[in-house]
């Protein structure tokens, strides 16, 4: 059975690759990207332990930053299914990267498939084209296999070389090849 807490940590194992990669690219000095800190309120601290603490609002995504003058923020999940469940992602972080996108800020989440062994980006115009799809009958996850391969992300010595997918992703903007998703 999985407890409530291994639930909020499924994704760890990808966010410490994702936060190695952060350093990286901060230490070559081409972006900067944060970690999200969860807003919650403490309540109770025993010999420097939490006690008990609660959420004080929801969250949007896991990180921010910026890349050569260009806003991004994403978020990090994986599975161990040949398509994401779009009950992963919730309904205030798609519109929070919405609203990003509308600035023309990059949005997207980075998911570890795990059963191909790969990491993807997924930029929001497509997250939201299924999520949309889902509410008319269409199904309820985001498939792998139809996914643009052109979006794998190369993870090798340890880094997640997210930002040249994100030159891919830039393509596609430039090029309007997100107008099969609208």
């Amino acid at each position: 059975m999985t407890s409530w807490r291994s639930l909020g940590h499924r994704g760890d194992a990808t966010e410490d690759i994702i936060n190695a990669t952060n350093k990286y690219y901060e230490l070559h000095e081409v972006a900067i990207v944060n970690k999200m800190p969860v807003p919650i309120k403490v309540i109770e601290i025993e010999s420097s332990i939490i006690k008990k603490a609660f959420f004080e609002e929801k969250s949007t995504v896991d990180y921010y930053g910026i890349v050569q003058g260009i806003p991004i923020v994403f978020d990090a999940k994986e599975t161990e299914k040949k398509s994401l469940p779009l009950q992963n992602i919730h309904l205030h972080q798609i519109e929070y990267m919405k609203k990003v996108r509308k600035q023309n800020g990059l949005a997207f989440l980075i998911v570890h498939f795990k059963y191909y062994g790969e990491f993807i980006l997924i930029p929001i115009e497509i997250i939201d084209y299924y999520y949309e799809k889902s509410f008319n009958g269409g199904r309820k996850s985001i498939p792998y296999l139809e996914l643009d391969k052109n979006f794998i992300i190369e993870f090798k010595n340890g880094i997640l070389h997210y930002l040249d997918t994100l030159n891919v992703y830039l393509e596609y903007i430039d090029k309007n090849k997100f107008a099969k998703y609208l």
